[in-house]
């Protein structure tokens, strides 16, 4: 787990930074050193203690509105049935896939911050489709954080209001995953030791990226989440 603990301390600070990816880094490169079984019931509780700390933080600038009447009726779908699917997760074909999700999310986010769109307009069936997709892919693999950030592009929160809501958001549902990960006997005392040990990176990369999304502008971030997830991806998609 120590191999781990550099790459989960950068992955926290960069999703305390821009509000998310930190899990399809974590995924994308410690499956090198773990299988997603082993990996997400180890990581996910203290991606946890992350969301909390945000979310305790800054809870007056959840948008509880948007979480209770959109985001978690048609994310929390998706998730049900990501949830039946997560045995499956470390099936070659679904890794491969994955890899490939993240290539072309990576490719989506470095194209809207060097080639800004136009317009951040999202139609109301394509923003639930990718709430949905978004709920399927974090039961599966705790990833559904850029597609539903995609989703809410529209709603033009402001990044700490952003932030905040998607910290409630991953609670919520990571809850359900934990709920998960103990129903399919994944989360023991190996899997607490493990998340132990990564605790201190949490803990520090979060420092590090709250002290950032304060002072700095996100964009040059951005685009280096994204070049790395992109990296990630194909490393993911080729193995």
């Amino acid at each position: 787990m120590l191999a781990l603990a550099p790459l989960v301390m950068v992955a926290i600070a960069l999703e305390s930074i821009v509000g998310f990816g930190a899990t399809v880094l974590v995924l994308s490169l410690g499956t090198w050193v773990l299988p997603v079984t082993a990996l997400l019931p180890a990581y996910v509780p203290v991606n946890m203690a992350l969301s909390a700390s945000i979310a305790w933080r800054d809870w007056r600038h959840v948008d509880g509105a948007l979480l209770a009447r959109r985001v978690l009726p048609m994310a929390g779908a998706g998730l049900l049935v990501g949830l039946s699917l997560y045995r499956y997760a470390a099936r070659p074909e679904l890794q491969r896939a994955f890899g490939v999700m993240v290539v072309l999310i990576g490719l989506n986010e470095l194209r809207k911050e060097l080639w800004p769109p136009a317009s951040v307009a999202v139609g109301r069936v394509r923003g639930n489709a990718l709430l949905l997709a978004g709920g399927v892919v974090h039961g599966v693999f705790g990833t559904g954080g850029v597609l539903i950030v995609a989703a809410l592009a529209g709603d033009r929160l402001e990044k700490r209001r952003m932030r905040a809501t998607l910290a409630a958001m991953w609670l919520v549902m990571n809850v359900a995953m934990m709920a998960n990960f103990i129903g399919h006997g994944a989360v023991g005392t190996v899997s607490l030791r493990r998340s132990a040990l990564l605790l201190p990176a949490v803990a520090i990369g979060g420092w590090l990226g709250d002290r950032v999304h304060r002072r700095v502008a996100e964009r040059p971030f951005r685009i280096g989440m994204a070049l790395v997830m992109t990296a990630a991806g194909v490393a993911t998609a080729l193995r």
